[in-house]
């Protein structure tokens, strides 16, 4: 899981401040999606980041980071391919971009 905690770290340094999207719970689920590994079961993180994804107010690179994370996060490589093609078409960031392309190679097929 040390991509998570890269990713994480990433996140701080490029991304904040965040785009605003604004439900019950947001601050749960952002702590939940982006530092909840090993704390959390990994369906747990899924659920976060998935209601990020679904309440955020524009797809950009915070939301391919939450793509990105929640295919960390998943064991169905199927969803894994297409979390990571997606988070490579909203990541912005070359090291973060990098993460994402080693997503893609580990959960997609050809």
């Amino acid at each position: 899981m040390s991509n998570r905690i890269f990713l994480s770290i990433l996140l701080v340094c490029f991304l904040a401040p965040t785009q605003a999207i604004a439900y019950d719970g947001l601050k749960q689920d952002f702590a939940t999606c982006t530092q909840g590994s090993g704390k959390v079961a990994n369906t747990t993180i899924v659920k976060a980041c998935t209601r990020l994804i679904d309440n955020a107010a524009k797809q950009n690179s915070l939301t391919g980071y939450f793509y990105a994370l929640r295919a960390i996060a998943n064991t169905d490589r199927a969803s894994n391919c297409k979390d990571a093609r997606q988070a490579l078409k909203l990541l912005d960031n070359p090291d973060l971009i990098k993460h994402a392309r080693t997503l893609e190679k580990m959960n997609c097929k050809g």
